[in-house]
């Protein structure tokens, strides 16, 4: 059988000890002296024994009544830190958040960064491919969006400009089609690669299409194809870099642009503290020259 203590008869005995008796206690409390009384003699009750030896002038605890007051002083404390975190949690605003898998690797330090700036939110993150995570957010179903993409409305901020680079290996085959691994549309990055590609005449072919980017990391790191990936991505070092002597030289791509999407209901504060957390969570992923992030890309030709 449970014999449990009640949080609130503990708080009168610890008032009781703070405030040196039972009549200030009632009136620190806000309880009349017969109800502090009481909630003493229910503790007594679970204790199956006296909590004071003494309550006349100078309150002395019994040895199990000290044991008790220790214990209590833990949990409402306890009590209190808890019932103050929850209300702090149902007080703060929830955010929904999107960024594209590019991005991920410093997707830590971007949360971090945005919760120093404003501690009232509650983020919640969604991935995806910057066309979708756009389109989310255009319909309300989100708040902001981490996008590498130019921007394309007047609530869409410019953060930067993500230089790329080659990532793969794969058998030397002469003169042949060099073999290209991308994600599926839609897809900001693909065109963006594809149109860095017509702008080169050596042959190309798609080896691997998937939905994601997991799966693109992995037909890479399997020798599939080789494809353009941010170059100082904490998440790119594991895949290999093309050999010279394996392939042609392939076109550098121009950096994406790295655009921050917002919702038409999205405050200017969380706006403005988006943009600067990005910033700071990306300084070491962005080019160097912000004007960069204008360039464009070759337009896509026909195949």
């Amino acid at each position: 059988m449970y014999r449990n203590l009640d949080v609130g008869q503990l708080r009168t005995l610890v008032t009781i000890m703070r405030a040196g008796g039972f009549r200030r206690a009632a009136q620190a409390l806000s309880l009349t002296q017969p109800a502090v009384s009481q909630h003493i003699r229910r503790l007594e009750a679970v204790l199956g024994g006296p909590v004071f030896a003494s309550t006349g002038r100078r309150l002395e605890l019994t040895d199990a009544g000290r044991e008790l007051h220790h214990y209590a002083c833990r949990l409402v404390a306890l009590n209190d830190e808890a019932a103050t975190r929850i209300a702090a949690a149902e007080r703060r605003t929830a955010v929904g958040i999107g960024v594209s898998p590019f991005l991920e690797g410093a997707l830590p330090e971007f949360l971090a960064a945005l919760v120093r700036l404003l501690p009232w939110i509650r983020p919640t993150v969604h991935t995806g491919l910057s066309e979708p995570l756009t389109a989310r957010v255009a319909a309300g179903e989100l708040d902001l969006a981490l996008v590498l993409r130019a921007p394309r409305d007047p609530g869409s901020r410019l953060v930067g400009a993500v230089p790329l680079a080659w990532y793969g290996n794969v058998p030397p085959d002469g003169p042949g089609s060099v073999p290209i691994a991308l994600c599926g549309e839609p897809c900001s990055l693909r065109r963006h690669v594809l149109a860095t590609l017509a702008a080169r005449e050596h042959p190309w072919h798609l080896a691997y299409e998937g939905p994601d980017v997991p799966g693109l990391r992995a037909a890479v790191a399997a020798g599939l194809g080789l494809t353009c990936l941010p170059a100082h991505s904490p998440d790119t070092p594991t895949l290999p870099r093309p050999l010279p002597e394996a392939v042609p030289p392939l076109p550098a791509p121009a950096p994406l642009p790295l655009s921050l999407a917002l919702a038409p209901t999205t405050c200017a504060a969380l706006a403005e503290a988006a943009v600067c957390a990005a910033r700071q969570a990306l300084c070491r992923h962005l080019a160097a020259d912000p004007a960069s992030a204008h360039a464009r890309p070759p337009q896509l030709a026909g195949r």
